[in-house]
């Protein structure tokens, strides 16, 4: 039995539990969209949903419980949640102060953490608030964990797609080019904006052409390594 196949046999349970809401031409579909989940796994999620669903699942509901269930699988970390991460910032803050707080904090909980980590200093005086302070951080990291979840969405659905694979690596790519510097963002005369990669700076040549004498030439050569 060939993949498939077994996708096929797997959404049949559908098929069966809401036969009049699974019409041939809606099956072909789940068939074609769900072509890229394990089987097995599947499997599983049709079976959870089927105790779990009074109406037929989507295929985005049977994609989220087959996410759920390989994170689940593949003893994936999951994310804290708010209250516990703004709890651990709470004791990093007392236990190590505000200087080595945050040496002891780590990803979405150190990126919040960050933007109300100034409240922490001793020479704030009394303009601490907790309360204001938590409601921030939890703000923020309900918003980050929502940006997470979507990424991690996106990256899954193109994991199977080269074409736009190659585009994602070649985007990243240009945007560590613009961050160190070798590319930067020009606007043409019609408003577009456009990246342009910077011309190699000849140092060297700069030296030569410039009008100090030999001696400070081979100096700054030097200095540059030349």
């Amino acid at each position: 039995m060939n993949n498939k196949e077994m996708i096929a046999q797997s959404l049949s349970m559908l098929q069966i539990a809401w036969s009049t809401d699974m019409t041939k031409e809606r099956f072909k579909l789940y068939c074609t969209m769900l072509a890229d989940v394990n089987p097995v796994t599947l499997t599983q999620a049709v079976v959870n949903l089927i105790n779990r669903c009074k109406f037929l699942p989507s295929i985005a509901e049977l994609r989220e419980e087959c996410s759920a269930l390989s994170a689940y699988v593949n003893a994936h970390k999951e994310i804290p949640t708010a209250q516990s991460a703004w709890e651990r910032v709470i004791k990093c803050a007392s236990t190590y102060g505000y200087e080595h707080g945050l040496e002891h904090l780590d990803g979405l909980t150190l990126k919040c953490a960050k933007s109300i980590w100034s409240s922490f200093n001793t020479l704030m005086g009394d303009e601490y608030n907790e309360a204001s302070c938590r409601s921030q951080f939890i703000k923020q990291y309900e918003q980050e964990e929502k940006r997470e979840m979507h990424r991690q969405r996106m990256a899954n659905s193109i994991k199977d797609n080269h074409v736009l694979l190659k585009a994602r690596e070649k985007a990243e790519k240009e945007q560590a080019m613009i961050m160190s510097g070798q590319k930067q963002i020009e606007m043409t005369r019609t408003g577009n904006l456009v990246e342009v990669a910077k011309e190699p700076v000849d140092v060297t040549e700069i030296i030569n052409k410039s009008k100090i004498s030999d001696k400070g030439k081979a100096l700054l050569k030097q200095a540059i390594g030349g």
